[in-house]
């Protein structure tokens, strides 16, 4: 095993930001894998960043290099207070946040359980009343947005694929990706810089939606004064078809 190499690269992913990843890299390495990648989870103010490294063997030098990393911002998303189809959003929030999703997702985990003990069963019970709060919220479109949001925010590192499929309509909306190359001989970009990076992409994309709006809301303005104008030249030339039309001589 090229210790040395595990070495440099953890010191490497600590200049860059990216803390403790030494032992990992061992892990990883000692099975000696083509290629491999890491995952961390950065909390900058309210935000998240989700990153993941992805390392390749140089099989002439004998090595893993780091050949890139994606980032991922996402935004914090604000709670909205209020009650659809019966669901009040406030309360569905409070509970799935005090669910340990990690866990209940987690599949393989073996424990006893019995019927006559309901402590034994309580959090799943938990984790079903929260499921079918989400599904009322879903039967319509401003609930189905805040359901989305809900999962974003609480199942986010969570294995939830395998039972709940993807979450992907609104990310979007709330987050924003990049990937970062790494090439011999440059330093590369620190999470930091990646962060103010992605800052910056984020606040871009909101002032483009601004003004895509106000867009779509002058074009529909316009069509709403072609219409009235429309509507009013067509009563003129009714008005003057009426004036110009000769009287029928009574016989």
């Amino acid at each position: 095993m090229n210790i040395q190499n595990i070495a440099s690269l953890a010191e490497q992913l600590e200049g860059l930001g990216f803390k403790n990843l030494g032992y990992s890299l061992l892990k990883r390495i000692c099975f000696k894998p083509a290629a491999f990648s890491l995952s961390q989870k950065i909390e900058k103010e309210k935000d998240q960043l989700s990153i993941q490294l992805f390392f390749e063997k140089d099989s002439i030098q004998d090595e893993y290099v780091l050949m890139y990393y994606d980032a991922i911002l996402q935004k914090e998303i604000a709670s909205v207070s209020v009650t659809i189809n019966g669901v009040s959003t406030a309360i569905l929030e409070k509970t799935m946040a005090e669910i340990d999703w990690k866990a209940s997702f987690d599949l393989n985990t073996k424990k006893q359980w019995s019927v006559e003990d309901k402590a034994s069963w309580e959090k799943e019970q938990k984790v079903e009343a929260v499921i079918e709060d989400l599904n009322e919220l879903e039967n319509c479109e401003d609930g189905r947005t805040i359901a989305v949001g809900l999962k974003l925010k609480y199942w986010a590192g969570a294995s939830y694929q395998e039972l709940m499929g993807s979450i992907s309509p609104i990310k979007s909306k709330s987050e924003v990706t990049q990937r970062f190359y790494f090439f011999q001989g440059l330093t590369g970009i620190t999470v930091d810089e990646a962060y103010r990076f992605l800052q910056n992409r984020w606040l871009e994309k909101q002032m483009l939606a601004k003004r895509k709006q106000a867009d779509d809301s002058q074009v529909e303005e316009a069509g709403n004064e072609s219409q009235v104008s429309s509507g009013s030249s067509l009563l003129v030339k009714k008005r003057l078809n009426n004036v110009k039309r000769p009287k029928r001589q009574q016989k």
